[in-house]
């Protein structure tokens, strides 16, 4: 399989998976309670795809750097999605979600951590990772874009049920594009396996921190952000979907353009502008919460996420050997996944004890600490395990 044909496969079918969850995500909530779930009972469900989703990371990714079969597993991903979300629109009461969400955690899990190690077997040692993998991962955001700003009116039309088969519609396509993909040469290569802990002890663990770093106050305020927008100040959901939109589109361009200054620059510049970009983000939610403040906050989050997101995915395909590129892929959607159950987890709660001004302020001081921690770590020598690459080993 040729790099050109690989990528643009994998860029189709991340594009069909962003639209199909903006059909649906939004609306999941609504969906459930119309089933008879309450608010708890929502989060369970919700909670327990997320932690099926990590585990099913790190299984599958080890998996398939012994057996190969990536494109398989991503085959058989598109064809588990497409099916569960038929299922969901059959399901008579809201337990029959407990199952099939973790389920669909089963599927999303595997299908992020192989696809990642996927692209990085195609784009291995290409001299611009950075901005190939920014644009397959702008390909998402574009799609998601889309389908957020458009999803309001998708449910209006052929309502929550319909959202899900048009979902299903949406991932069977993504199923037949991914039939295209063919199995990469592997490299063959003599050094000893290369463990789970052989990549936390080695150049991977400041990545793995800086994605905690970012994600836990990611998840935690934007779990409780819609409420705080069209509730608590008052701005109606309408504003909300609104403001969300621009960053989704902002994001577009900002990360092809983080992923050339990857190119160019390395990692630490734009790890840094990701994480002091958020750290602005949070304040200006906390201290400007006016129409003005948000377009501004939501302008530059755009951007910030770009940075971020572009220069993670390029290190988490950099940073490990080629027979170690699933562990490792397996290992960042994990933490990512972790970060996000993690933030979902103490969102609300810190936001009812003490308010959202100061969820925001600890939101920022988290980001801006791991903005100093990548600056610092950068000068400094960071010891990797026999067999991993020492290949951008600091952010």
């Amino acid at each position: 399989m040729t790099l050109q044909r690989g990528y643009w496969i994998l860029a189709t079918i991340i594009f069909l998976g962003f639209v199909a969850n903006g059909a649906t995500s939004p609306f999941f909530a609504l969906y459930a309670t119309s089933l008879g779930a309450s608010l708890g009972q929502i989060a369970f469900v919700v909670g327990v795809q997320s932690a099926v989703a990590v585990a099913a990371g790190l299984v599958i990714g080890r998996m398939t750097d012994r057996i190969g079969r990536r494109p398989l597993t991503v085959s058989l991903a598109m064809a588990s999605l497409a099916l569960l979300n038929l299922a969901i629109t059959r399901v008579p009461s809201w337990g029959w979600l407990i199952p099939l969400h973790a389920l669909l955690g089963l599927a999303s899990g595997a299908y992020q951590a192989v696809s990642l190690a996927l692209m990085g077997d195609l784009l291995a040692g290409h001299p611009q990772r950075g901005r190939f993998i920014s644009g397959y991962r702008m390909s998402g955001s574009l799609a998601f874009s889309i389908a957020i700003v458009a999803s309001g009116q998708i449910a209006q039309t052929i309502g929550l049920r319909g959202s899900f088969h048009l979902a299903a519609g949406v991932y069977l396509l993504a199923f037949l594009v991914s039939l295209l993909i063919s199995e990469p040469a592997r490299v063959q290569s003599h050094a000893a396996p290369v463990g789970f802990l052989l990549l936390l002890r080695g150049p991977l663990r400041p990545l793995l921190i800086l994605a905690l770093a970012f994600g836990v106050p990611f998840a935690a305020v934007f779990s409780v952000w819609p409420v705080w927008v069209a509730d608590t100040l008052g701005l109606g959901r309408a504003t909300f979907a609104w403001l969300w939109g621009i960053a989704a589109f902002i994001e577009v361009p900002s990360m092809v353009a983080a992923g050339v200054i990857v190119d160019r620059l390395g990692h630490r510049p734009t790890f840094i502008v990701g994480l002091a970009g958020f750290a602005l983000v949070y304040l200006l939610y906390a201290l400007a919460p006016t129409i003005p403040g948000l377009v501004a906050a939501q302008a530059l989050r755009g951007v910030a996420f770009a940075a971020f997101t572009a220069t993670a995915l390029t290190m988490a395909i950099d940073l490990a050997p080629p027979e170690a590129r699933g562990r490792a892929s397996g290992l960042f959607t994990s933490a990512q996944g972790i970060a996000q159950i993690t933030g979902n987890w103490v969102g609300a709660p810190l936001a009812a004890a003490l308010g959202f001004p100061v969820l925001f302020a600890l939101a920022a001081v988290s980001v801006l600490g791991g903005a100093v921690y990548s600056f610092f770590v950068r000068g400094k020598t960071i010891a990797a395990p026999a067999g991993v690459v020492r290949q951008g080993t600091e952010p």
